[in-house]
């Protein structure tokens, strides 16, 4: 009995180790955290995933920028900060399609901004993506992003099940 606890125990490391978290629920294993895949959308090269939906129901976007998935190679939207804006709460909105919701499920968004000069912009072309009534929870920073984009949009949300 005290070998398969040993046994148990080192599944337990190596699939942790592996990226990979488990609930052991008696003899059979549930997945803590689901992985969104937008259909289109390429399988990125990136070592993390686009999102990820606890058990809970909560959705975690990761950083999205203003980038069309859409077109091969994926790359930027030409334009400036509307642009990239719109693409990028586009492509937010896709995630949150993707996993069962919608823009109105997202609770709480970063905005990171290349140059806080395209605060006034970026925050038109936002304001435009949230139409409930309730928006939800931000914070703007300035930050150097990867790139080149302008915008980068991180979101979490709750979506009922």
């Amino acid at each position: 009995r005290h070998l398969e606890c040993v046994v148990s125990l080192l599944r337990a490391i190596a699939m942790l180790r592996n990226g990979v978290l488990l609930l052991m629920v008696g003899a059979s294993a549930v997945t803590a955290k689901t992985p969104v895949v937008v259909p289109g959308w390429p399988k990125l090269p990136f070592p993390f995933s686009t999102a990820l939906m606890s058990k809970s129901g909560t959705l975690h976007i990761s950083g999205m920028q203003g980038i069309d998935f859409t077109k091969p190679p994926p790359a930027l939207v030409p334009g400036g900060i509307t642009e990239q804006t719109k693409q990028t709460l586009a492509n937010i909105e896709a995630v949150a399609h993707a996993a069962g919701g919608s823009m109105d499920d997202i609770l709480e968004c970063t905005v990171l901004l290349a140059d806080l000069k395209d605060f006034k912009a970026m925050n038109s072309a936002y304001a435009t993506f949230f139409t409930d009534g309730t928006p939800p929870a931000r914070v703007a920073l300035e930050a150097a992003l990867a790139g080149g984009a302008l915008v980068e949009i991180k979101c979490t949300g709750e979506i009922s099940k």
